[in-house]
């Protein structure tokens, strides 16, 4: 997540090169034409390119809503996930008496607060698409045993099963007479949200906006481009000033793309971009709430952003 509130220029340069080139090519192209070889009779009605330009509008104006819906849709699913994180550990351990029970089913109890903890970082790398096992070792693999952990990732949706496994553990409890039914009634209930919290993730994770949006947008703005200086230069060339069509183009095309861009960044917010939600932010709050409630000593520090970036 962005979190400088100024442009970065060697980045808007990074990303935005081919544009500014495209532009640069297409408005000298027409410069030359009307003013040094003086083919005036190739150009556009500038109300063409006023209505291609409404156009392009309107469907940047739609989709960059709509990617917006998604990005904080899936903001408030990973602040769901907070809340719902707390309440979890909140009832496996205030629903025990660790004075009137054995000490490994008190451990079992400390157990589901680390699995929780695992099934949060597990879900988000499954949604960042990271599958080197170093990663998952020490972000997941060091809260369970090493045969759990194995059979874990040996299967197709890790996080499914790390949740079967967090919802066996609290039918022992039960099983054991350490959670009443209601206590398991309700923690049972607390594991249903969070998998329900999972599947909006991989919802808006595997279901992009169609795809039309994003090459028509993309071809609309091109054209749109393409048509400008020729449009335009006429314009110029009354007020003589033909020379300026060149960096009106760009500035022009440039406004249009970066548009373009923020809605096709923000319709993706789990690809690891810096524009994405903060996930590993959030997952770093959730461990860090969740190990003080244990009385643990090894608590990480809170994510800093780095370079106006908060990942």
């Amino acid at each position: 997540m962005i979190t400088r509130t100024k442009l970065d220029w060697k980045k808007v340069i990074r990303f935005s090169w081919k544009n500014l080139s495209y532009s640069f090519f297409i408005s000298l192209t027409a410069y030359i034409l009307h003013v040094v070889l003086e083919v005036g009779h190739i150009s556009i009605p500038p109300s063409v390119v006023a209505i291609l330009g409404g156009a392009l509008a309107i469907l940047l104006g739609f989709k960059n809503a709509s990617s917006y819906d998604r990005w904080w849709e899936a903001r408030k699913i990973w602040g769901g996930i907070v809340n719902e994180s707390r309440t979890f550990t909140r009832q496996a351990l205030t629903v025990v008496d660790p004075d009137h029970i054995p000490e490994d089913l008190m451990k079992a109890s400390y157990a589901l607060v680390h699995g929780q903890i695992a099934w949060v970082y597990a879900l988000r790398l499954r949604l960042l698409g990271i599958k080197d096992r170093k990663i998952w070792d020490e972000q997941v693999g060091v809260y369970f045993e090493p045969e759990d952990y194995e059979f874990f990732m040996s299967c197709s949706n890790q996080v499914t099963q790390i949740g079967m496994h967090q919802g066996r553990a609290i039918k022992e409890l039960n099983a054991r007479e350490i959670l009443d039914i209601y206590s398991y009634i309700q923690i049972d209930d607390t594991l249903t949200r969070l998998t329900d919290l999972q599947g909006k993730s991989e919802r808006i994770k595997g279901t992009p906006l169609p795809r039309p949006y994003e090459y028509y947008t993309r071809f609309f703005l091109v054209l749109f481009i393409l048509f400008f200086p020729f449009g335009m230069v006429d314009t110029f060339m009354e007020l003589a000033w033909p020379l300026l069509i060149i960096p009106v183009t760009m500035i022009t095309g440039w406004i249009f793309y970066q548009i373009y861009v923020f809605g096709k960044v923000h319709s993706d917010p789990f690809e690891g971009r810096e524009t994405d939600i903060s996930l590993l932010a959030i997952a770093r709050t959730i461990e860090i709430d969740l190990k003080e409630i244990i009385g643990e000593k090894d608590i990480p520090p809170p994510l800093k952003e780095e370079n106006g970036v908060l990942l």
